[in-house]
């Protein structure tokens, strides 16, 4: 039952990550006001949300395996 929890639990948190990641990297753009430094962060900020995600999905999918 425990194992069950998790796994959905993984899937969930996954999509959020990879949901926010996306947004995040559709959304950023060199405007009047933008810092490189902000620019940047966002873009490194959505690929880590983007991995992170990934890695919930594998972690996941390996737990359904088994």
């Amino acid at each position: 039952m425990a194992s069950e929890l998790q796994i959905y639990l993984f899937i969930f948190l996954g999509a959020l990550c990879l949901l926010v990641g996306t947004i995040f990297a559709g959304n950023v753009e060199w405007v009047l006001g933008t810092t490189p430094i902000s620019f940047y962060s966002t873009i490194v900020l959505s690929l880590i949300l983007i991995f992170v995600g990934g890695i919930f999905w594998v972690s996941a999918a390996k737990y359904m395996h088994n």
